[in-house]
């Protein structure tokens, strides 16, 4: 019985001894799993690290193995400040679109006046956003010297029933680490990592330049398969739809509109710091100017100058010291009345503009040539003195525009009666 006994209690002793064997095997097995994933974790780390496609490490920079880099399609306002904290420029550029794509922050005429800039203009974004990154700029790095600020005529109308929006908070902590993160490790940041491997041999690559800039590139490739007049007329029909629905007022039922708080923010700070201003009513191709004024917004147009005329005046009594400037490039000149090439034409490129929207580089160049002093015509300072003059301006440029160009003003016609059409 003893023996027995005996037997059965090594028996046990036994299977334990066994079972401590297998543990310790899946333990090794276990910490080579993880030696694996933590390696391969660091090569792929390691790896977006040196191609860098967001470029917020600079470990390498080589002409055919990642200098081009693709344009960011998450995070743009954190990579955007990233960059432009690293590089410590005392220009600013900042916009929206129309500012990110025609305003090349690498200008001579601005490195001629001793301008190191960065084009911090993001697509698709309001004052809001503007004044935000601004501001988060100047708590990291001294005030700018120079601010060229683009101001979206259409972000500034009012719904008569408009409720005025929420304050934005602030990132929390987690958010503001995550997407340093997710920048260097994630599915995405790898798939950017050879996206700009493979962007070194592509022609007309969708980029971003060191210095901020989406310059369009790629319009060159989707125009000499199409034609420009496709770009205009997928553009148009985009702007028609959004027009139809705009409203044409300044200010909301309370006497209050949010973009004008926002201006007057921005104004008030950067004359406290010294920053010279430039506030840019951007250059409208004719077809967008056309398209304004079949909506109805014409009215609405001039108001607006003349409210940004008074905000900068007002400005200018509280700081005397503030070097405020507004510039009105709108109209339809020769550069805004510019020919949009048949339907079919895929040999004929444009000088001066992708589509009615957006204006080429070799436009934001004559703007900044105009600012700093250059002997452009293109552009016109505003005052309350010159408001009127500026008005005929526009008018009697209009007038030859339409001579020379009737089918611009007829396509606009057609567009916002077809947008009309479909609202109702």
């Amino acid at each position: 019985m003893n023996q027995i006994q005996y037997l059965d209690e090594d028996a046990v002793y036994l299977g334990d001894a066994t079972a401590t064997t297998d543990e310790l095997t899946f333990a090794k097995y276990t910490a080579w799993a993880g030696a694996i994933v933590a390696a391969a974790s660091l090569l792929v780390m390691l790896f977006v690290a040196i191609v860098d496609p967001y470029r917020l490490f600079g470990l390498v920079d080589a002409e055919g193995f990642n200098r081009t880099k693709p344009l960011p399609e998450q995070y743009r306002e954190q990579i955007k400040l990233a960059q432009a904290k690293a590089l410590r420029p005392n220009a600013l550029l900042l916009g929206n679109s129309r500012i990110e794509v025609g305003l090349d922050p690498a200008s001579p005429y601005l490195s001629a006046h001793g301008y190191s800039a960065y084009n911090l203009a993001l697509a698709g974004t309001t004052l809001t956003v503007a004044q935000r990154m601004s501001d988060q700029m100047r708590s990291q790095t001294a005030p700018p010297a120079l601010a060229l600020v683009g101001l979206e005529f259409l972000d500034f109308l009012v719904s008569p029933s408009a409720v005025k929006p929420e304050p934005v908070k602030p990132e929390g902590w987690l958010h503001a680490w995550q997407w340093r993160f997710d920048t260097l490790f994630s599915m995405k940041s790898l798939s950017d990592a050879w996206r700009t491997l493979r962007l070194q041999t592509t022609t007309n690559p969708e980029t971003m330049t060191p210095r901020g800039q989406t310059p369009l590139h790629e319009y060159k490739n989707h125009a000499a398969r199409e034609g420009y007049h496709l770009l205009f007329q997928q553009r148009a029909q985009e702007n028609a739809k959004n027009l139809v629905r705009k409203p044409h007022h300044l200010y909301g039922p309370d006497g209050t509109s949010p973009s004008i708080d926002r201006l007057r923010q921005m104004l008030a700070t950067m004359a406290r710091d010294g920053t010279e201003v430039h506030l840019v009513i951007y250059p409208y191709h004719a077809q967008l100017m056309a398209m304004f004024e079949e909506a109805g917004l014409q009215t609405a147009l001039e108001e607006w100058k003349a409210l940004l005329v008074r905000e900068v005046q007002a400005v200018r009594t509280r700081h005397p010291g503030a070097r405020i400037r507004v510039w009105d490039f709108s109209g339809y000149g020769s550069v805004q009345c510019e020919p949009i090439p048949a339907p079919g034409d895929t040999r004929t490129a444009t000088r001066f503009y992708w589509e009615a929207g957006h204006f080429k580089t070799s436009v934001g160049e004559l703007i900044q040539q105009r600012i700093l002093g250059g002997a452009a015509s293109f552009g016109v300072p505003l005052t309350a003195a010159s408001l009127r003059q500026n008005e005929e301006r526009i008018a009697a440029e209009r007038a030859q525009c339409a001579a020379a160009h009737p089918e611009v003003f007829a396509g606009a016609r057609s567009l916002m009666s077809a947008a009309r059409n479909r609202v109702h």
